[in-house]
């Protein structure tokens, strides 16, 4: 079982590459967990629409059918970190691969979110996608602390 994290973009801020760097090696303690980084496709010779769809298919063709997709959407569902972390659970215990998909500026064509397993926002408000990568490790880290019961979410 691994978990792939897919963004669109390098991220360039210091203090969230450092963030997020941290909660990978926290996270390699619980599950193999990696991070690719997809170039954008933003031209001013494309359409939003061509943007969304060359994006979307980049990140359709770096997983496998068989992978557990979770996409960020802001119009996704919810969850809470206990809804959130048993899921994962879940998906753990069939040892599913997953992979969470983080888009570009202009977000996602509706072919990647037909391949979805799951669409989901970390809230209804707008964040940087480098924040919103950071916040997707922080999520994961905190339900794996809290499928092994340890004080971190509490």
């Amino acid at each position: 079982m691994a978990a792939t994290v897919l963004a669109i973009g390098k991220m360039r801020y210091a203090p969230y590459r450092e963030a997020a760097d941290e909660y990978l090696k926290r996270l390699r303690h619980y599950l193999n967990i990696q991070e690719i980084e997809l170039k954008s496709e933003a031209s001013p010779k494309l359409s939003e629409m061509q943007i969304k769809e060359r994006e979307s298919l980049q990140f359709i063709s770096q997983v496998r059918p068989s992978t557990y997709l979770f996409v960020l959407d802001e119009r996704g569902k919810m969850f809470n970190s206990i809804q959130f972390s048993a899921l994962l659970g879940k998906l753990i215990d069939q040892s599913q691969d997953m992979a969470f998909v983080i888009g570009g500026a202009f977000g996602h064509h509706e072919c990647l979110r037909q391949r979805a397993n799951t669409v989901f926002a970390l809230s209804p408000l707008t964040f940087p996608h480098e924040l919103a990568r950071v916040l997707v490790y922080e999520q994961i880290y905190r339900a794996m602390t809290i499928l092994k019961n340890e004080p971190y979410h509490k």
